[in-house]
């Protein structure tokens, strides 16, 4: 059926053609269908486009065809087409015949939404947490200049007249989620460790690294500040635990040929008995930098990076500014810390601390990037800052929520960092350790870290991956799949194209 973009004007078209139907309610599709092989023949027409309309015929290869030898292209014939019924397929009054009605809650990809006598689309997938948002796959008037197929987020359950509502429906027989192992390469462990250590594999396959840098796996206070370090020094993030060092990060820094490793934060954060074992390893130096809290930390570490870049060039002043009661916006930052060098110092929401204001001084900052809103980083500190650096110098980037900040993010170290998105990295925002390791592997390689909610796939992420999928390539997802759930795999795949 035909839909018009704006609900106002949304009205339903005669069907001028008229199918009588022979087959029984419970009518199955013509072959097995899987999840992948309904996305993928949906995916193939609105690569292709395909102009709508009532009375035309279109086959898998985008040829005009007879009535016989193609699908109807309209709303209908399109789900008629990805379910892979008989020809030229069902109609919005008929889809029911060879599908069941399922719940809202039980919809997966390759189901489909269904509102009788007006219109129908493929399901493919939640876009949000609260499932309000989805992934709609369609044929209609709105989807593309003029008529066409496409695919974009729509509100659930999109819009139909109050006589007619969406109604979720599954073909009969339908099997599979769809395999998105070919479209994501993990950087995966069994622990947080290993993880962190495919992180360091994957940014130096083959190359070496002096020094590294070594965290607790534990404690994010610390650690936060450690990614512009390890990118001012050219070495990994590794993870530890915090009284005992994991053999297999023993084994990688011997892997990479390491003559130096920098323990960041306290005791209480990685132990005396761990820098031991450090220490134990042969050739390796360890130092520790670490200060009396996480603001003290973070200052130490910051003088450090700017001492490290400035053996190698000139440090250009810049410095992160952000919350020490939260992780989200400083890991969002670590892809652009890493790539640039730029120091990530921390601050309490209402003041900057004293060992904050000294080590701006002490490296020389005349440039913030404020991250977060005024409620992790008060509008106060941001006066103080204007009035040492001057406003064109101190810059906000904040969103409504996280992910909405770290998109924002992202899309400053795109404009201002030289970051790309080819291989770009996808890690939860709800823990710190992938995303700590995963941002200097992203920053080291180019390319930006991106935050997404564990079991649904990011709108803002989604919409570059959908809008940048050439570029993108194959994605980097960080962590096991109870960090980054199957469905935003799939969603991930979706985006960028299932074929």
């Amino acid at each position: 059926m035909h839909r018009s973009p704006r609900p106002a004007l949304r009205s339903v078209a005669v069907v001028t053609l008229a199918l009588v139907m022979a087959f029984a309610t419970a009518s199955p599709a013509f072959a097995a269908m899987s999840r992948s092989l309904v996305m993928q023949r949906a995916q193939t027409w609105v690569d292709f486009v395909i102009p709508y309309s009532q009375s035309a015929y279109r086959d898998m290869s985008n040829n005009a065809v007879g009535f016989s030898s193609g699908w109807r292209t309209d709303c209908s014939g399109f789900v008629s087409m990805s379910w892979n019924t008989f020809k030229p397929g069902y109609s919005t009054r008929t889809l029911q015949q060879t599908s069941t009605r399922i719940t809202k809650e039980a919809l997966q990809p390759g189901d489909a939404l269904i509102a009788y006598n007006y219109h129908a689309v493929i399901f493919g997938g939640w876009a949000d947490a609260e499932r309000t948002q989805f992934y709609e796959y369609q044929m209609g008037s709105e989807v593309a200049s003029g008529d066409g197929t496409g695919m974009h987020i729509e509100e659930y359950p999109g819009y139909s007249p109050p006589d007619r509502p969406y109604y979720p429906y599954r073909l009969n027989g339908i099997t599979e989620n769809i395999d998105y192992a070919g479209h994501i390469e993990p950087i995966e462990g069994m622990t947080r460790y290993s993880t962190a250590l495919a992180a360091s594999r994957s940014a130096f396959a083959t190359g070496s690294a002096g020094t590294v840098i070594v965290a607790s796996g534990d404690n994010w206070p610390d650690a936060l500040g450690a990614s512009a370090l390890a990118g001012a020094v050219g070495g990994p993030v590794l993870l530890t635990r915090p009284d005992s060092l994991p053999a297999e990060v023993s084994s990688e820094i011997a892997r990479l040929g390491a003559h130096e490793v920098i323990v960041v934060g306290g005791t209480g954060a990685v132990s005396a008995k761990v820098f031991r074992a450090l220490d134990d390893l042969a050739s390796v130096t360890p130092t520790r930098v670490a200060g009396g809290d996480r603001y003290s930390t973070a200052a130490r570490v910051a003088r450090e990076t700017v001492r490290r870049l400035k053996l190698r060039g000139p440090y250009d002043g810049t410095v992160f500014i952000t919350t020490g009661t939260n992780f989200p916006d400083a890991l969002a930052a670590s892809s652009l810390a890493a790539k640039s060098g730029w120091p990530i110092l921390l601050t309490q929401s209402g003041t900057l601390s004293s060992d904050t204001s000294a080590a701006i001084a002490a490296i020389g900052a005349s440039s913030a990037i404020i991250l977060g809103g005024t409620a992790p980083v008060s509008a106060s500190i941001e006066a103080s800052l204007v009035a040492d650096m001057g406003s064109s110098e101190v810059t906000r980037v904040a969103g409504i929520n996280r992910y909405d900040t770290a998109f924002r993010i992202a899309e400053y170290g795109m404009t201002n960092c030289g970051l790309g998105v080819a291989g770009v990295a996808i890690a939860t925002g709800t823990d710190f350790p992938d995303a700590l390791a995963g941002g200097v592997m992203a920053g080291r390689g180019g390319t930006l870290l991106l935050l997404t909610p564990p079991g649904s796939l990011d709108p803002d992420v989604a919409e570059l991956l959908l809008q940048r999928a050439a570029e993108v390539g194959v994605p980097r997802v960080l962590g096991g799949t109870s960090a980054v759930r199957p469905i935003v795999r799939e969603a991930i795949a979706l985006a960028l194209g299932v074929e």
